[in-house]
């Protein structure tokens, strides 16, 4: 279990590092976690300069206590966010949380990303979504929980799942990205800024016509399908 333990620490050491050399945040911001079992995960530090620590360093925490287990530093305060996602979705495996320009941008209006084309479409089949506003006595008590709580809802209203939307925005706040390692979240959440800044500029230029339903689906299920038939 300890080798165990040590790999996945490594694994997420390695993406919170990946934020930062992918540009998707700065100085301490953003947090990645990777699951370990079906009731530990284990997370970045708060607020902590990644050249100062070691992956040993890293912040093992209970999902169903949500309990820290045996380190000296605190979990990031994101770590109720992220608790409450591994626990009611078995399948997320790692989830990346940051705050790039393009992502944040959008949060920032308050609105979805919509789905103006076909890379949009290789990982969403639908808009990017964003959560509803906190209200106040949310904000005020378990606010990072209530942030999992309002992901949580907002996927349930739109029907979705972690598999067909594999991120989302916080509203005002910035994004969250899951996958099925903290790898492949950090990934996501690298699509998900780069389709953030084609919406961006795609909304300045102008699109008088929108994408066919059919090439969405095409785009998407052809990557994520029963049939899929994208890579090898």
């Amino acid at each position: 279990m300890e080798k165990l333990i040590a790999r996945y620490k490594k694994n997420c050491f390695k993406s919170n590092k990946d934020i930062l050399i992918k540009k998707l945040a700065i100085q301490t911001f953003g947090n990645v976690s990777q699951r370990i079992n079906e009731n530990l995960f284990v997370i970045k530090p708060s607020g902590i300069n990644l050249k100062k620590i070691k992956s040993r360093d890293l912040v093992i925490i209970e999902i169903n206590s949500g309990k820290k287990i045996k380190s000296n530093l605190k979990p990031s305060s994101d770590t109720e966010t992220h608790r409450i996602l591994y626990k009611k979705f078995p399948k997320i495996k790692g989830i990346a949380h940051a705050h790039p320009v393009f992502l944040t941008s959008w949060a920032q209006t308050g609105k979805s990303i919509p789905n103006l084309g076909t890379t949009h479409s290789d990982y969403w089949h639908k808009n990017i979504p964003i959560t509803d506003n906190l209200k106040s006595k949310e904000i005020i008590k378990n606010y990072e929980y209530n942030t999992g709580k309002a992901i949580l809802r907002t996927l349930q209203k739109k029907k979705l799942n972690p598999d067909n939307c594999p991120g989302i925005l916080s509203i005002f706040h910035g994004a969250f990205a899951w996958g099925k390692s903290s790898d492949e979240a950090v990934k996501n959440l690298e699509a998900m800024e780069f389709i953030a800044e084609l919406a961006f500029y795609t909304t300045i230029i102008g699109n008088k016509k929108k994408i066919s339903k059919k090439l969405i689906e095409k785009h998407f299920f052809r990557k994520h399908g029963k049939k899929r038939y994208y890579g090898q």
